[in-house]
């Protein structure tokens, strides 16, 4: 699976957002700027790659890019990408143009329901029941983890920072967590969700650096070499900046940040 990071931008402001974007700044936020920078990714991609099982369109909130309805078109018709998702916290209503894109056998949308939360700052209301209604009348397939699993709470995240754990340590927080989900954000490809605020945010090490792949920068049979190479380690060098210790479940789903 890979998911396409559109924006680091959100409607929302979730204390404990996996992706950790109230953490982000002005000059660390990062926007997708055109549709033929997204083109370009994929096409080089999938030039380094038999086929991607799942693409998703991940945020932030990917609502937000005027992109959308052409980059979901473009992945449904590629033969390569097997199945398309987009998620997206309900805020924003999709226009007839989204809605028409999204009308594909290879595509479901990824609904998150906030609609219980309070105190959503700057006008922004969750539009929940309006998104499902949408998509059952015009036949577009989706899913809601929360439903589906009733899962109304959340856990907090691990605590993130440079250090240079135990490599057992590292392998079994590696085989825990989701190793299958890499994610591409502005030309550069990433482990997993947590690595994209490792890297816009914090300091890196050398492995860090060694690890990430530029897709822009390679050839097609440099990056199929770079990506094999990945996928055999047995962990990722930003699996030592995630310490799992302290661990809080049952937190309230969507509690925004004041």
């Amino acid at each position: 699976m890979c998911e396409y990071l559109i924006t680091t931008r959100c409607t929302l402001n979730c204390k404990h957002c996996n992706t950790r974007i109230p953490e982000f700044t002005n000059e660390t936020h990062f926007n997708m700027e055109t549709f033929q920078e997204f083109k370009n990714d994929i096409d080089k991609l999938l030039k380094s790659v038999d086929f991607i099982n799942i693409l998703g369109f991940v945020g932030g909130e990917p609502t937000l890019s005027n992109d959308l309805a052409e980059m979901i078109e473009y992945a449904c018709s590629k033969k390569q990408i097997h199945q398309v998702f987009l998620a997206t916290n309900c805020t924003i209503l999709p226009s007839e143009k989204l809605i028409k894109a999204m009308q594909n056998k290879k595509f479901a949308a990824q609904l998150s329901d906030y609609s219980h939360v309070k105190n959503i700052k700057n006008g922004v209301t969750v539009k929940y029941d309006k998104w499902k209604d949408t998509l059952v009348q015009n036949h577009i397939r989706f899913n809601n983890y929360q439903e589906k699993r009733e899962a109304n709470t959340w856990f907090s995240l691990p605590e993130v920072y440079i250090d240079e754990q135990d490599a057992q340590k590292v392998k079994k927080t590696w085989r825990n967590c989701v190793q299958i989900c890499n994610i591409l954000s502005n030309g550069i490809l990433l482990p997993c969700t947590m690595s994209v605020h490792i890297y816009k945010n914090l300091e890196h090490t050398k492995a860090i650096d060694d690890e990430v792949i530029n897709i822009r920068n390679l050839s097609d049979k440099e990056l199929t070499k770079r990506l094999t190479e990945n996928f055999k380690k047995p962990n990722s060098a930003f699996c030592h900046y995630c310490h799992f210790e302290n661990i809080v479940t049952g937190l309230p789903c969507g509690e925004q940040i004041e």
